[in-house]
């Protein structure tokens, strides 16, 4: 299937911010499209590393259910 994935990180100082643009990416399902980035270990729950990402399957981003990780 095909993915859109935008990657965001945040700062006390600097509150959540995306990091580059959004990237398309061919994947089985919206957590192997965000492992496929970076290669890092992800999770939808626990303490994370300041860096998060967002996936979702339709061309209207406002408009489309979108699963989030956080990588660890």
């Amino acid at each position: 299937m095909h993915y859109s994935v935008q990657i965001f990180t945040w700062t006390p100082r600097q509150g959540v911010h995306q990091v580059g643009s959004v990237i398309e990416v061919d994947a089985p399902n919206p957590k192997a499209a965000a492992v496929s980035l970076l290669g890092l270990r992800l999770d939808d729950t626990g303490k994370s590393s300041k860096l998060a990402v967002r996936v979702w399957r339709s061309e209207d981003a406002s408009h489309a259910d979108c699963d989030c990780f956080y990588y660890h």
